[in-house]
């Protein structure tokens, strides 16, 4: 990111955010993982001020049910010593589900959910606002 103008090299925001996402969302047995699905592109979400943040998702299927607890707790003690990030957890407003938040430095937030009806981890994320540059947005790739 160019601090001075806050734009982004936005293919290399993309795939730095997709790496961070993968490895969430495959801290389960490598051994179990029976698909990972991972669009190759996001979505641009505008922000105030004529800025957008990148979003996109990857979700991993296991082979057997993960335990929720049991992968946040895994999740959560693998990044304790990275300052890098920061770590909380948040019920859904019904306070039927739970999810991990991890926030980087960078200000991108990564929502990581447990779906064990269905054995499958799912990461989405959000990065911080930013301006895109001219012809970034060509094609509509994000």
């Amino acid at each position: 990111m160019d601090e001075k103008t806050d734009r982004v090299d936005l293919p290399a925001l993309r795939r730095d955010i997709m790496a961070v996402q993968r490895r969430f969302a495959s801290m389960g047995p490598e051994d179990q993982i029976v698909s990972i699905l991972e669009p190759p592109d996001g979505v641009l979400m505008s922000c105030s001020g004529g800025q957008f943040q990148w979003t996109g998702s990857t979700s991993v299927e296991y082979s057997t049910v993960p335990d929720e607890q049991g992968y946040f707790e895994r999740l959560e003690e693998e990044l304790v010593d990275d300052v890098g990030f920061t770590t909380k957890r948040q019920f859904s407003p019904d306070g039927e589900s739970e999810r991990l938040i991890v926030t980087s430095e960078d200000g991108t937030r990564y929502s990581v959910k447990v779906w064990t009806g269905i054995s499958k981890v799912q990461v989405t994320s959000s990065s911080w606002c930013f301006t895109v540059q001219p012809g970034q947005t060509n094609g509509g790739e994000f």
